[in-house]
């Protein structure tokens, strides 16, 4: 039996495991070597002390239940194990596994014999599992997205409520393959080939699905998957998320579905939209941009605006900014402003109206400018403008006519009615036959000068209406200025203006109403011969012009005229001295009568005159009214 006894001593010495013996009272008997390792307590320290001083006191209860148990007396064979945890040296508690036998009746051991492995690190790991775990169970409740593992075929062996929740199925129906039936049928072709060939590959899978609730509606769903593999490599499932996507789908179809409305709008607009940074980089250019400008959007997006609109830069501050408040929300157009535009790359200017509202979007100022070409209303609005000053200066002419009309009319009317009384009331007596004849004459020449205004006037108005209508001959131009010269000769003897002729030679003759171009000329020398003083001369010259056509021109060394009153002369009823104690007497008309006759010969009138110097008045008349071929 001693030999047993050493035997027991020498594997206690040895094990690994802290073996003790304890006796019936419940006290260490004897206890391994392994106790200082596991335990950091010298064997000599424990033997003699109570085995439950040892234990954990929330575990002391079924420690001594147990050694009750053992200590019957009655041998019970191996016990299941117990796990306690054991006081360390150093104050903390190590759990320890232990199974006791009872060899209370063996005479060599009396005691119970404990055998203690110390399990801390396995049940800490335990603990920590059941941890990880419980935290596992708890987020994968309680996470926003359906959580799931699948087996390699796609049959469902966890899913968390989210999960059905998306699926709108109830959790029992999950398990397996139930979940597909919810599927769209559209969509589970594409599963099946999608999911085969990331399972095969070992590659993550990636699908949009459709999920088809009860109550007809769909909810979209993005599942994201990556594939599990065993130590061997070989793929045995999938874990993954699953998430509603049905919000976002809404909010991206309305998204563009309004940014389609906004393009129909933006692109169907009449006016230039362009929307810009607050350095003027152009972010969008309409269709009416790309028409106004005649610039390519694709050639103005991120380019500066101020190549199409030099002077924006202060527009945008003055117009933009007055109504952009940071952090706010879009504000109103600014106020509509006017500004110059150049067409293409430095092409031609023209005006535009242009009003600019600001938002504030991700911490930056964007502009939209609306632009409006405004090149019609402003040619609208000279004409317009341009109108009222003929208008007015035609109501002032009207007004300033009447005055020299009276005037005009009067005097001839006044020695007509004066000499008719003098010869009807025989003032100077019957004998005085020959100053009556002279009266009568005088009668007569004012009644021509009225009968020449009024044709004067009759000219002017059958011109104005349309009515004129020429009638063409052939006119021999030497033929012309001597009949003008004849008409004008009496009046140029009286003012003591004499009238000489340049012409050229071999002139030939023209295609023509003979009797206004004689209108014309006699007009012409009639006014040289009124605004040239007594003792000089006038001419009238005769050649072919420089384009082949034939050029008359009537020139005198009078009064002349600055350059702004030309337009004036050229003028009906407008003469360039208005007042009442004017020197020249006259309607107005003749030049105007002059001009008209002769563009309706296809020729033009033209002026250059001098004050102190002279007028020349030159009467082009085209190439085709030369007559070849006589």
């Amino acid at each position: 039996m001693r030999s047993l006894e050493r035997y027991v001593h020498a594997l206690m010495a040895n094990a690994g495991d802290v073996m003790a013996v304890v006796s019936r009272d419940g006290r260490f008997a004897d206890v391994g070597a392994a106790s200082l390792r596991v335990l950091g307590v010298l064997p000599e320290s424990l033997r003699g002390t109570l085995v439950l001083d040892c234990v954990h006191p929330d575990d002391r209860g079924e420690a001594a239940r147990r050694l009750a148990c053992h200590g019957s007396g009655v041998p019970t064979g191996a016990a299941e194990p117990f796990i306690c945890r054991v006081r360390h040296w150093e104050g903390g508690w190590r759990h320890m596994e232990a199974t006791a036998r009872s060899l209370l009746n063996d005479p060599d051991v009396q005691g119970i014999v404990i055998n203690a492995r110390d399990v801390t690190d396995r049940v800490e790991a335990e603990r920590r599992l059941r941890a990880s775990e419980a935290l596992y169970q708890t987020l994968a409740r309680s996470a926003p997205v359906g959580i799931f593992q699948t087996d390699r075929e796609g049959g469902l062996v966890f899913a968390n409520p989210r999960f059905a929740a998306i699926a709108g199925l109830t959790p029992d129906a999950l398990s397996g393959h139930g979940w597909r039936a919810a599927l769209h049928p559209d969509d589970r072709p594409r599963l099946d080939a999608d999911w085969t060939r990331a399972m095969a590959e070992g590659q993550p899978v990636l699908l949009n699905l459709r999920f088809c609730g009860a109550d007809g509606g769909v909810t979209f769903a993005l599942c994201q998957g990556s594939p599990l593999s065993d130590a061997d490599g070989r793929v045995q499932g999938c874990v993954g998320t699953l998430t509603d996507m049905t919000e976002y789908v809404r909010t991206a179809d309305a998204l563009l579905m309004a940014e389609a409305r906004t393009n129909a709008i933006v692109n169907a607009a009449a006016d230039a939209i362009v929307t810009m940074d607050g350095e003027g980089i152009v972010h969008s250019f309409n269709p009416a941009a790309e028409a106004m400008f005649g610039v390519p959007a694709a050639d103005m997006l991120w380019n500066r605006i101020d190549r199409l609109i030099p002077g924006i830069g202060p527009l945008l501050q003055d117009g933009g900014l007055a109504v952009y408040q940071p952090g706010g929300q879009a504000r109103g157009a600014g106020a509509v402003r006017e500004a110059m535009a150049v067409r293409g790359n430095g092409g031609a200017a023209f005006p535009i109206e242009l009003s600019v509202s600001a938002v504030e979007t991700g911490g930056r100022r964007i502009f939209t400018g609306i632009i409006r070409d405004i090149t019609g209303r402003k040619r609208i609005e000279s004409d317009l403008i341009a109108a009222k000053e003929a208008a007015e200066s035609a109501d002032r002419a009207k007004s300033a006519f009447l005055q020299i009309m009276s005037h005009e009319l009067r005097t001839p009317l006044n020695a007509v009615i004066g000499f008719a009384q003098v010869i009807e009331m025989r003032l100077l007596g019957a004998v005085e036959v020959d100053r009556y004849t002279d009266y009568a004459g005088s009668i007569r020449q004012s009644g021509e000068h009225l009968l020449a205004i009024i044709d004067d006037i009759l000219d002017l108005t059958t011109i104005e209406a349309g009515g004129l209508s020429l009638s063409e001959g052939i006119v021999d131009p030497s033929a012309l200025v001597g009949e003008a010269l004849n008409l004008v000769a009496i009046q140029a003897g009286k003012r003591g203006v004499p009238i000489r002729i340049e012409m050229e030679d071999g002139l030939p003759p023209l295609s023509g109403d003979a009797l206004r171009l004689r209108q014309v000329l006699v007009n012409l020398l009639s006014n040289a011969v009124k605004f040239s003083r007594s003792g000089e001369s006038a001419m009238i010259r005769a050649r072919r012009g420089a384009a082949g056509g034939l050029e008359l021109s009537v020139i005198d060394t009078g009064i002349g005229m600055t350059a702004e009153d030309i337009p004036k002369a050229l003028t009906p009823f407008v003469q360039v001295d208005q007042s009442m104690s004017r020197r020249y007497e006259g309607t107005g008309l003749g030049l105007s009568i002059s001009k008209r006759l002769v563009e309706a010969h296809g020729g033009a009138l033209r002026i250059d005159s001098t004050p102190g110097r002279g007028t020349t008045v030159t009467v082009d008349l085209p190439p085709d009214r030369i007559v070849t071929g006589l």
